[in-house]
């Protein structure tokens, strides 16, 4: 089986990015959203992008937006010709049609959510043609610090068989050994846990993080390789 694609989001610097890539990620991921820690500009963003394009294979990069305007999106997508775009705020299905790109839609794991409802949202959004991939995500300031201990498991679990999507919140390289075996993703979104500070990586925290994917085998018939999967 293939192991579950790990997205390492919050680069801001090329030799973070290189090192990313050096340990086995799949996808990187830069932060366009202002007054954020990990927020680079297009100027920045093009170098890294350069060096990461000298790689072969390449690496899918995506551009993360927080309830941004369709013309700054697009704009963005033009200067850096990006792989993909998440959405990590307010956005509709209609809204991720008018991008340009295949979309990762970002969806909150409330403590106490029905996945009976999320499931709902999520079938609206991958509707849309050019969504392909979720990001379960905790909210900011959530009471619960890891994904590992939402209230329903089970409820997660059933949800991340059905859809294509990647996990993240508060996975470190100490519980995602843990977090694999008991939800079974097909991908993995880290930022803060391979850091040494906001926006600064860690590069043996980053190598760990990717043997630990790159050593697990996922369960027969356990969700779908992401179409995006370079």
């Amino acid at each position: 089986m293939t192991p579950p694609v790990v997205k390492i989001c919050g680069i801001t610097n090329v030799s973070d990015a290189m090192a990313a890539i050096q340990a086995g990620a799949d996808w990187l991921g830069f932060i366009f959203v202002p007054d954020t820690p990990r927020f680079i500009t297009v100027e920045t963003a093009q170098a890294i992008l350069q060096a990461v394009r000298s790689q072969s294979p390449p690496t899918q990069c995506v551009g993360v937006f927080q309830n941004a305007s369709a013309e700054t999106i697009q704009a963005h997508w033009a200067a850096l010709g990006l792989d993909q775009i998440q959405l990590h705020g307010d956005e509709t299905p209609a809204f991720c049609e008018q991008l340009p790109a295949p979309v990762i839609k970002t969806l909150l794991l409330q403590p106490h959510l029905s996945f009976s409802n999320l499931s709902t949202t999520a079938m609206a959004y991958l509707q849309a043609n050019n969504v392909k991939t979720l990001l379960l995500d905790l909210p900011k300031n959530s009471a619960v610090k890891a994904v590992g201990s939402l209230p329903d498991a089970v409820g997660l679990r059933s949800f991340l068989s059905t859809f294509p999507s990647l996990l993240a919140g508060g996975v470190t390289a100490d519980n995602l050994q843990s977090v694999l075996e008991q939800f079974q993703p097909v991908g993995v979104d880290v930022a803060s846990g391979v850091e040494q500070a906001p926006g600064q990586k860690d590069v043996e925290k980053m190598n760990r993080f990717c043997q630990i994917i790159q050593n697990f085998k996922s369960q027969p018939n356990h969700g779908d390789p992401l179409s995006c999967n370079p």
